[in-house]
């Protein structure tokens, strides 16, 4: 169960570009161009600014778990929903994702706990975050926020060219884990609109390839938070599993 909720949150970690049915491929890491590393500096500056100036952010989300060498045998189906984030220097980010199709389930992020809840089950799970803060996971989710800090503390950053997305300029730049981790590489496109990653594709050890697309992003866009993320209780009647703490 909690490897659902950290391939719905590993988005994010990133955003994602708008149309589902837009054909990725990955890079294999023993065949990429590389250019200059100030070709990657720049765009992580850039976003960098836009991160500084981020209050909120409503998006929607699109997502796929693939295994390239099954050709779609064994795909996971694909999930899309909304994202709702909003950061906060004293309190600690907060996000709550809710995917809509195919099975309704809900992820709530705040700075002390993870809430994974799936009302075709009735169930709730709880899992404190302390630790995943430390992990390369939680680093890699950071980077769809624009922490600029923690990608470079986490991974190594290569430019490798400019892309069009759907029609959108972007600049796909290849992170390389510093330390050992789930996944081999990341791929994220970052747009030349908005400056925020609008697609990612996370390569594990095992092959696999997490998609994480966002669209129609709303920079700045208010929500009470309160009500979304603070507050958020299942129903009566729900098991939650564990304590979050």
């Amino acid at each position: 169960m909690k490897k659902q909720v950290f391939s719905i949150c590993l988005f994010i970690v990133f955003f994602l570009a708008a149309d589902s049915s837009a054909k990725i491929t990955s890079l294999p890491a023993n065949k990429l161009e590389i250019r200059t590393d100030p070709k990657a500096e720049d765009v992580l500056k850039r976003m960098e600014v836009v991160g500084r100036d981020l209050n909120s952010l409503v998006a929607n989300i699109w997502q796929q778990k693939k295994n390239p060498q099954l050709e779609g045998i064994a795909d996971d189906p694909i999930e899309t929903g909304i994202l709702y984030y909003s950061p906060s220097k004293n309190e600690g980010m907060k996000l709550r994702i809710d995917i809509n199709l195919p099975v309704k389930k809900t992820v709530i992020i705040t700075r002390d706990e993870i809430k994974f809840y799936q009302p075709n089950i009735k169930n709730m799970l709880v899992t404190p975050l302390k630790g995943v803060k430390n992990s390369q996971s939680f680093g890699s989710f950071a980077i769809t926020f624009g922490s600029v800090s923690a990608i470079k503390e986490n991974y190594e950053v290569k430019f490798i060219r400019e892309e069009k997305i759907e029609g959108e300029q972007t600049s796909l730049l290849h992170l390389i884990p510093k330390k050992s981790t789930p996944y081999q590489f990341i791929d994220i496109w970052v747009s030349h609109n908005s400056w925020l990653p609008v697609q990612e594709n996370l390569v594990e050890v095992s092959g696999d390839v997490v998609t994480i697309k966002l669209s129609n992003l709303q920079k700045n866009k208010s929500f009470n938070v309160k009500d979304l993320i603070e507050k958020f209780t299942p129903p009566k009647g729900t098991e939650i599993v564990g304590n979050g703490k």
